[in-house]
């Protein structure tokens, strides 16, 4: 396995965990649409339209026979095969859960929930990947679990299913740093393990699994959920193998942040006004971690302008 302090963070790679943040905090507004089909359908249309896509995208771009060639190879590592396989699980519970807590208008329970999963993920780069940070990270870590801390007690309840969902996402962000395959092939590998089993699950129903009398928008987002799942999954392949996990940790910060303002704002959950005040603690937290970044990042140009003099 790759060791992680191999992997150097870049512009892009910071960019791209940001740019999924964002993306996945809009997903609530898009399957609060799809409230009229079933969560598990749901999931089993983006497996199947996902595939459909990478599979177009793998064909056109002329990388077809490069995939096949890594699938192969892949194989002969039994081991990373499996973790592959396992990867593809992780992230179908995620969507599942994910999808049933918005469609039972339990959108901010997913955002509680989603507000530790950057906690596990520092975790995880610490004890597991052994990713170095400086105190001034350390300090933004501590004020995040506190700000966590305080979100979750101030809800009442023990998020149960988020917590499934969340792990599940944690575990499949892990597993993707030891994948030998790039972003297009990790995902086209991921779809194409499960959609035999998604499409037969599928076509065992009624109507694929739509209700009967579904107007046509229905089924032009069930079409298009491909789409939608592909562009953040590149995206945090992308990510996890140009960033430092504790920056995409980070970042994940954002997703929740967004879901609760929509759920709030657009989908009317009502959500006691005194919870905000855990909002700025965890804000304040990415914007230390976030300063100690610009920080390193400046000391590693001045350390470049020195060297070539």
């Amino acid at each position: 396995m790759k060791r992680t302090d191999q992997i150097k963070q870049t512009p892009r790679g910071v960019a791209a965990t940001v740019a999924q943040a964002f993306v996945y905090g809009i997903f609530p507004l898009y399957w609060a649409a799809l409230a009229s089909v079933s969560a598990m359908n749901v999931m089993l249309y983006r497996i199947v339209t996902a595939f459909v896509v990478m599979l177009l995208v793998m064909v056109v771009s002329g990388r077809w026979g490069r995939f096949l060639a890594s699938v192969r190879a892949l194989w002969k590592n039994q081991r990373i095969f499996w973790l592959e396989v396992l990867a593809a699980v992780l992230v179908s519970i995620d969507w599942v859960v994910y999808i049933y807590l918005v469609v039972i208008g339990r959108t901010s329970e997913a955002s509680a929930a989603n507000f530790l999963m950057p906690l596990i993920n520092m975790l995880l780069a610490l004890l597991l990947l052994r990713e170095r940070t400086t105190r001034l990270g350390i300090v933004s870590m501590l004020i995040a679990l506190v700000g966590g801390g305080l979100y979750v007690l101030d809800t009442g309840a023990f998020p149960t299913l988020a917590l499934l969902m969340t792990f599940s996402y944690s575990g499949y962000c892990l597993i993707k740093r030891f994948i030998p395959l790039d972003s297009f092939e990790s995902l086209t590998f991921e779809t194409g393990v499960l959609t035999p089993v998604a499409f037969a699950a599928l076509a065992m129903q009624p109507r694929f699994g739509v209700p009967a009398g579904a107007p046509v928008h229905v089924w032009v987002l069930l079409a298009c959920c491909g789409i939608l799942t592909v562009v953040p999954l590149v995206l945090t392949s992308y990510g996890v193998k140009h960033a430092h996990f504790l920056t995409l940790s980070f970042t994940q910060y954002i997703t929740p942040t967004i879901q609760l303002i929509l759920g709030i704002v657009v989908l009317g959950e009502q959500v006691p006004a005194h919870r905000f005040i855990s909002f700025s603690v965890i804000w304040m937290a990415l914007v230390v971690y976030s300063f100690d970044i610009v920080l390193q990042h400046r000391r590693k140009l001045t350390l470049g302008d020195v060297a070539e003099r």
